[in-house]
């Protein structure tokens, strides 16, 4: 039921679970798990933020209803804390970053053009590297998330659908969350292609999917900058693309040299599962002009 009341939503707040301090900073904690689809943890009492502190967003996502309940951990990564919650519509999925200084995005510099702020006071936050300047970084990779999936869920690509917006105001409200549908079912969340076991004859059905839906968002005019298979879902015989924070604009000044990476980072994970492409073939067919 929606919370109606503050003290409704302050009893709720406080069952929020709180991000585990050990972080692995080679692999997904999840990794080591047996079952990986499966959400794990009871919710512990505790702010979501690193720090001790709320989450941006939290409070007000409980508000206006689009979450109800945050109730197990799914996985812990580099980047983020991902939660499988309860909203209006059924189970969420609720992507909360992490501090800057725990992430691997080593030269976050390089995406910072796309993500740009107006605000002086927000922009000197950031560089002081506050309470405040934390929250603030962080917002701005949730909210570039949230942009390019709206605007890849909109052209009809297999994205996982954004449940905060499309307008630029209310989803910087949601601050360092971003809440999309959950995809999964009775067994568990949707596994990564990575963890996902497919046959020979599955593989490489997935790596043609992932390669099309790699042109796909090139032709959209967006570069991923993270594409491998650690990315990819395998959903009923589909793949779709996760984790977009780090997406930059086709037309950014490092897209060509990111995309090349994905293309040779797709190709390397799925050489893993068997499946032997040529990174130069594969850029060639994915910026290759349409057929007229």
């Amino acid at each position: 039921m929606r919370p109606s009341t503050s003290q409704d939503r302050s009893r709720l707040e406080a069952r929020l679970p709180r991000p585990k301090p050990d972080i692995d900073t080679t692999e997904e904690s999840f990794a080591k798990r047996k079952d990986r689809r499966r959400p794990h943890g009871r919710v512990r009492a505790g702010a979501l933020g690193s720090d001790g502190s709320a989450v941006p967003g939290m409070a007000w996502l409980l508000e206006k209803g689009i979450v109800h309940s945050v109730d197990a951990e799914l996985r812990s990564g580099k980047e983020a804390t991902i939660y499988v919650g309860q909203g209006p519509s059924g189970q969420l999925a609720l992507k909360v970053f992490r501090d800057r200084s725990v992430r691997s995005f080593k030269r976050d510099e390089r995406y910072q053009p796309t993500r740009r702020t107006r605000d002086r006071a927000t922009v000197k936050a950031i560089a002081a590297a506050g309470r405040r300047g934390v929250g603030a970084d962080n917002a701005r990779w949730a909210l570039n998330e949230y942009r390019m999936l709206w605007r890849a869920h909109r052209a009809g690509l297999s994205v996982p659908e954004p449940l905060v917006g499309p307008g630029t105001r209310t989803m910087a409200k949601a601050g360092d969350v971003v809440v999309m549908r959950y995809l999964g079912d009775e067994a568990g969340a949707a596994p990564r292609l990575a963890d996902a076991g497919l046959d020979a004859e599955d593989a490489a059905a997935a790596f043609g999917r992932s390669v099309a839906q790699l042109r796909a968002l090139w032709r959209l005019g967006v570069v991923h900058g993270d594409y491998s298979t650690y990315n990819l879902l395998w959903w009923r015989g589909e793949v779709v693309v996760i984790d977009f924070p780090q997406a930059v604009d086709r037309t950014a000044p490092e897209s060509d040299e990111l995309l090349r990476r994905d293309v040779q980072n797709l190709c390397d994970t799925f050489a893993i599962a068997g499946v032997e492409a040529d990174p130069a073939a594969v850029l060639a067919a994915v910026t290759a002009e349409p057929d007229a």
